[in-house]
């Protein structure tokens, strides 16, 4: 998915980067689906600011101190969902139902969708906003990869090598960039 020694896919405007920075405030997530704790809800603003970190194209500030807050809300977080069995007649099909899906190994699939808003602090005007989601199936005999980084390992550990682990590494990583395309240019100051 990435060059090797590179935590971004190649091309990427998140790496390489040394120029003036935009003040923002990441804001904590607003959890609004259940199954999800706060705990998860922090770790995964924690995980996201030190994305953001990476692009050294930010200084993350408290809110009263930032031109922008990045607004996150997690709409949907599903580490586990039966998606059926592979094999014959699987992948959840009617046909898997019918038959009981005994024909197959069991997947896993998780789904994450957030909604991402940069709003102006000095006006509460939202400058760009989009819903961003990933989903992921295991498939027997094949490892996921997630990120090796530090923080990745520490907070979210209990997703490593899970379909959910790379949901939410997609979900963060697609958040980060599409908060670095749609910063204005006239918020990045020496």
């Amino acid at each position: 998915m990435h060059p090797p020694g590179s935590k971004y896919p190649a091309g990427e405007p998140l790496e390489g980067y040394s120029g003036p920075k935009a003040r923002i405030a990441v804001s904590d997530f607003e959890l609004k689906t259940s199954g999800l704790n706060t705990e998860t809800g922090q770790a995964l603003k924690e995980y996201f600011v030190s994305i953001l970190n990476n692009t050294k194209r930010f200084i993350i500030v408290a809110p009263s101190e930032a031109d922008l807050i990045i607004s996150v809300g997690i709409i949907e977080f599903v580490p586990e969902n039966s998606g059926g069995k592979s094999g014959i007649a699987g992948g959840g099909s009617a046909a898997s139902s019918f038959m009981g899906g005994l024909l197959g190994a069991p997947l896993n699939k998780a789904t994450m969708q957030l909604n991402l808003r940069i709003v102006e602090r000095a006006t509460s005007n939202v400058i760009s906003s989009r819903d961003i989601q990933s989903q992921a199936v295991e498939n027997p005999g094949n490892k996921i990869n997630t990120p090796h980084d530090k923080v990745f390992k520490a907070e979210l550990n209990d997703f490593s090598g899970t379909p959910m682990g790379k949901v939410i590494y997609e979900c963060l990583l697609e958040a980060a960039r599409y908060t670095v395309l749609n910063v204005p240019s006239t918020y990045y100051k020496d």
